[in-house]
């Protein structure tokens, strides 16, 4: 019973590290700084895990590694994405038609406002 414990305990930790990176990846929308050989290594290496922890049968074990094998696998496909692409989130800004500035008037007198600047007195 302790172990199991253990074991659920190890799995969430696990889960929330990678997770972590995984979320980040999503909001920063730059897989930078992230190398592909070692996503990839670790893609091998969670799926080898997977098929383990299938055959000695332990859940926690099992669970941690399958979740952290489909966030590893999504962060590895956006790397991939952003490699060939150079562009993981595109991101379409809208496009500003450009007027010019209206031509200010050539009477002075036809100004709405008037701005008044205070004379300033310098003391010696």
């Amino acid at each position: 019973m302790e172990t199991t414990i253990v074991g659920f305990a190890a799995t969430s930790s696990s889960v929330l590290a990678f997770g972590s990176q995984f979320i980040h990846t999503l909001k920063s929308k730059t897989t930078n700084g992230l190398s592909l050989y070692r996503t990839v290594f670790d893609v091998v290496s969670l799926a080898l895990w997977v098929y383990y922890a299938a055959r000695v049968e332990d859940n926690p074990l099992l669970i941690a590694t399958s979740l952290e094998l489909f966030t590893c696998a999504c962060v590895c496909i956006l790397i991939i994405k952003e490699k060939r692409s150079n562009v993981v989130f595109p991101i379409k800004e809208k496009e500003k038609e450009y007027s010019p500035p209206p031509t200010p008037d050539s009477d002075p007198n036809s100004l709405s406002e008037v701005i008044v600047v205070p004379s300033r007195r310098f003391s010696v």
